[in-house]
């Protein structure tokens, strides 16, 4: 039975206007197949320098194109251009930049029901390891195209990110021999898929020269692809010197500098084209390089253009690279490789003299099965089985997992629940909140003072409106009664029917204080408003000394507010101690653990403010 639709989603290593690759060909492929493509473009293996610029540049553009960086480019395929910090190795930049993708992802994917995808990573870094965790994937596949370690800056890093992915992915492509033989010994789901070539676009390459290439003289030895460090640029100028009467052409984006080269009289540089152009340029090579160095990256690079110039029936000369010798093996040693630039320079004329109509025609038959649509039927009838395979695994094992899940279930309640009745045991039947309160206690002996200080606290020890103003009324009136102060401050709490500094005055008149005597802060607002009050009180009235009577756990926060904000006062903290709230702690009460706790977090709160 036809499975449906998939729904898959793509971490590419390149953008999806960069020279086109595999990776273009693939997801492109799948879209028209009626699959649903999210192409994720590079978050980068390196950090980005000043090179990177239009680079960075052409992503803001891109980013701008779409909604939060994803924008359609055909029926079935969408690209999201991520605008990431280019520090692919630093944890504060990798969490921020998942953070910024996953909350974009996750959008877009309820909007579009985007579900359950399949993840093909061509990235092994580990931020493409932390977007594949977040991401509810059915099957992960990882397309492994590049020896990371040896072609980029930070390459252990991505090694070591590079084994995990491999181990956790449930299939892994292979772009070469070497990379297979890397990858299989880290994994058993591993598969060799070098990259094809699209049969649509080169059966129709057409016979009209490319404009570049009239008066450039025959015989062309051609190269196509990115001219760049894989290139041994000391043969291309052997081979130039040595063949004076032949032209080389290099078709493709040049990304080094090639002035040497392009000062000799036969070498041309035609520059980028589009994928679907090279076949008519190929079509009028009269024979294709591939003049490759010898170092730790090219032994794993498989040569994309072999199969294109073969499919074109063109002579092929390679340096003497693992898998050009690899593919030379599988297919009856069509492709000339030369061991040394002498021998290059040789292989090139021999090629030339011997080139017929019968070779051409071996040469297009032995690279017929290498097509693209070939390679994705293959990988696609892997991804088939191995999601079936999944699903019959479930299938067998739901009972297991449903066990093991409410037994799981059953432990965390068991420890909740253990967690809980030792807390509650803790808190109620030992000292421990007592113990955790005694920092709070700050109880100082009277001495002479210009005024005494009542902070009803409008909340109180509680943390609630109560009535406990009462209580300080009384221990304020005592102090004054025993010639502490000539004078009584009272500051209110919250607003209630009855102005509580107005009650307390009331209050301490009917204890026998002499109205005169009392001075009223009836605005409070808390603790830190109330002594700020109370500081512009004493400054007003040139008093310099005051007894505070407060909540008998709200010492330590008023006195952190007086050293820091009423310098010049002397501040003594007397609070109330013959309290009803705090009376007996022979026992803990809800009520006490309630206050504690919220004194403790009022003092993180005036710290997080700056009161003190």
């Amino acid at each position: 039975m036809e499975r449906p639709s998939q729904n898959i989603i793509c971490i590419s290593t390149i953008d999806w206007d960069f020279i086109w690759q595999g990776h273009q060909e693939i997801m492109s492929t799948l879209a028209r197949q009626g699959h649903r493509v999210l192409f994720i473009e590079n978050t980068g293996v390196r950090a980005a320098t000043l090179l990177d610029l239009p680079r960075l540049k052409s992503r803001l553009r891109n980013w701008r194109k779409g909604v939060n960086g994803i924008r359609k480019v055909m029926d079935n395929l969408y690209v999201y251009s991520p605008v990431v910090l280019p520090f692919p190795h630093s944890r504060i930049a990798r969490y921020i930049n998942k953070a910024i993708m996953t909350l974009t992802l996750n959008r877009w994917i309820k909007t579009v029901r985007f579900v359950s995808p399949i993840v093909w990573t061509w990235l092994p870094t580990a931020l493409a390891l932390e977007l594949i965790g977040a991401l509810d994937a059915q099957l992960v596949v990882y397309y492994c195209v590049d020896n990371f370690e040896a072609s980029t800056a930070g390459g252990k890093q991505i090694r070591k990110t590079e084994e995990i992915l491999i181990r956790r992915a449930d299939l892994v492509f292979a772009h070469s021999k070497g990379l297979f033989d890397r990858c299989s010994r880290l994994a058993s789901e591993v598969h060799i898929f070098q990259y094809g070539f699209n049969r649509d676009i080169f059966a129709q390459a057409g016979d009209r020269l490319p404009d570049d290439l009239e008066g450039i003289t025959h015989p062309v030895l051609g190269y196509v692809g990115g001219v760049h460090k894989v290139v041994d640029f000391d043969l291309v100028k052997v081979v130039a010197l040595a063949h004076p009467d032949k032209s080389l052409v290099f078709v493709g984006p040049l990304q080094t500098d090639v002035h040497g080269l392009a000062s000799l009289p036969n070498v041309h540089f035609l520059g980028r084209k589009q994928y679907y152009e090279l076949p008519t340029y190929i079509r009028h090579f009269d024979l294709c390089l591939i003049p490759y160095v010898l170092n730790d990256y090219t032994r794993y690079v498989y040569p994309n253009k072999l199969n294109e110039y073969l499919i074109m029936g063109k002579p092929v000369v390679s340096t003497r690279i693992p898998e050009v010798e690899h593919f030379n093996q599988c297919h009856q040693h069509i492709v000339s490789v030369a061991y040394d630039h002498e021998a290059f320079v040789r292989l090139i004329q021999e090629n030339l003299d011997q080139d017929c109509e019968a070779l051409r025609a071996k040469r297009i038959a032995l690279v017929e099965n290498n097509a693209w649509d070939r390679k994705i039927e293959a990988m696609q009838g892997l991804i088939r089985a191995k999601l079936e395979e999944k699903d019959k695994i479930r299938e067998q094992t739901w009972q297991q997992t449903l066990v093991q899940f409410y037994r799981s279930t059953r432990r965390k309640a068991a420890a909740v629940v253990a967690v809980c009745a030792l807390g509650y045991f803790l808190i109620f039947h030992t000292p421990l909140v007592w113990w955790l309160a005694k920092p709070l206690l700050i109880v100082e002996e009277p001495v002479p003072a210009d005024a005494i200080a009542v902070l009803a606290g409008g909340i109180g020890e509680s943390g609630e409106p109560s009535e406990f103003y009462q209580e300080k009324v009384k221990g304020a009136v005592a102090l004054y009664n025993r010639g502490c102060a000539p004078n009584l401050i009272f500051s209110s709490g919250v607003s209630r029917a009855f102005n509580e500094a107005r009650v307390m005055r009331a209050l301490a008149v009917s204890l026998g204080v002499p109205e005169h005597a009392i001075v009223l802060d009836e605005l409070g607002g808390g603790n830190y408003q109330s002594l700020m009050t109370l500081k512009s009180t004493m400054t007003e009235h040139g008093w310099t000394r005051v007894l505070l009577v407060t909540s008998l756990y709200n010492g330590m926060r008023s006195r952190l507010v007086a050293e820091k904000n009423m310098h010049g006062a002397v501040v003594r903290i007397v609070p109330s101690k013959d309290g009803n709230f705090f009376g007996d702690q022979s026992r803990v009460a809800r009520k006490h653990v309630r206050a504690i706790a919220h004194e403790y977090l009022a003092i993180l709160y005036y710290w997080w403010k700056g009161y003190i």
